[in-house]
């Protein structure tokens, strides 16, 4: 696949449009690869994890924490300067998908919420809104269904229909334009003269974290073994160098039931007024600090950065699969950087 046509893809899935004003959600290191037949997928931009997946052939690879938030110059040794030789020696493109996959609606920074089964769920943090757009335009001939089917099922597009008259009609999510124009340019070799406008529904809300309700309110143990379950069906926890398991650290005081659940991936102590404003009775989170935890108005589970997000990224890689035909996509696992003690 063309590099361009799956950069766009994979744009698709996380729009840039969504990213944090802060934040650097994009291309990380400019390729020279004009064709993907191997994407990696990783969550840390870490060298050893980096030379693994060139050495397995990736053309492109995707990971979720950006290289750099601000332009370095290359004048200092460590793991920038070290990602900087490994992909200019490969001309290979290192992309960054951040806060552009942590806020798109369903997508896989919501795993947890699908696992605990939570129901009537809204953002903790709204972001931004963006309205769908409809697209009008004249092709000379009436396409079929075959003809149709690239555009009527690429990622974003909501409805696909033709007059008699030729004129087609495409209503599609605004970060999935870019992907259609690829199709239209693909479909009929040029991009036909279109008329858009935006529409004020459907609109897609895009946010921070998500709060909802669990099926039925349970206890402490009842709540801690389910969590349990959808931490590490997939994942091993973090192990003390004893040997024993290290679930989370909890702060904040316990209620006698648990029923509406908060949660976000990666850091979330920001989060936790707005968790508990809007009705929870636990927020699941990482990176809680000292002072956050001495004044969390409820119950705080700080299950870590690191699993949060790495199985996002597995779900993620899973998700490019079928909108790359003729890439292989593969994930790479990465390592949280804590190890955890005992007392001896």
């Amino acid at each position: 696949m063309n590099t361009q046509q799956a950069l766009s893809r994979i744009r698709s899935l996380a729009p840039e449009a969504y990213a944090a004003d802060w934040d650097n959600s994009r291309v990380q290191i400019l390729g020279t690869r004009p064709e993907v037949q191997c994407l990696a997928v990783t969550l840390d931009p870490l060298p050893a994890v980096l030379a693994e997946a060139l050495s397995w052939g990736a053309e492109l690879v995707v990971t979720h924490h950006p290289l750099y938030m601000e332009p370095q110059a290359p004048t200092k040794g460590g793991q920038y300067l070290d990602v900087l030789r490994l992909f200019l020696n490969a001309g290979a493109w290192l992309y960054a998908a951040h806060t552009s996959l942590d806020c798109r609606p369903g997508g896989p920074a919501f795993w947890l919420g699908r696992a605990l089964g939570l129901a009537d769920c809204q953002s903790l943090e709204h972001l931004r809104t963006f309205p769908a757009r409809e697209i009008f335009f004249q092709v000379p001939t009436r396409i079929s269904e075959r003809e149709a089917q690239p555009l009527a099922e690429a990622p974003g597009v909501l409805a696909l229909s033709q007059s008699a008259a030729g004129e087609m009609r495409v209503v599609c999510q605004e970060q999935a334009w870019p992907e259609v124009q690829e199709l239209l340019l693909a479909a009929f070799g040029r991009l036909p003269e279109c008329f858009v406008r935006r529409l004020e529904e459907p609109a897609v809300d895009v946010g921070y974290g998500q709060v909802g309700d669990l099926p039925q309110a349970l206890a402490y143990e009842d709540f801690a073994r389910l969590l349990e379950k959808a931490l590490f069906s997939v994942q091993q926890p973090q192990r003390s160098s004893r040997g024993g398991g290290v679930a989370w650290a909890e702060c904040g005081p316990r209620p006698e039931l648990i029923r509406r659940v908060a949660y976000t991936t990666g850091s979330g102590a920001s989060l936790i007024g707005a968790a508990f404003a809007a009705g929870a009775d636990v927020f699941i989170c990482g990176d809680v600090k000292h002072h956050a935890a001495q004044e969390a108005p409820g119950l705080v589970l700080d299950v870590g950065h690191f699993i949060l997000e790495e199985e996002m990224m597995r779900l993620f890689a899973q998700e490019l699969g079928p909108v790359l035909p003729g890439v292989e996509v593969r994930f790479f696992q990465g390592k949280s950087p804590f190890g955890y003690r005992v007392l001896a």
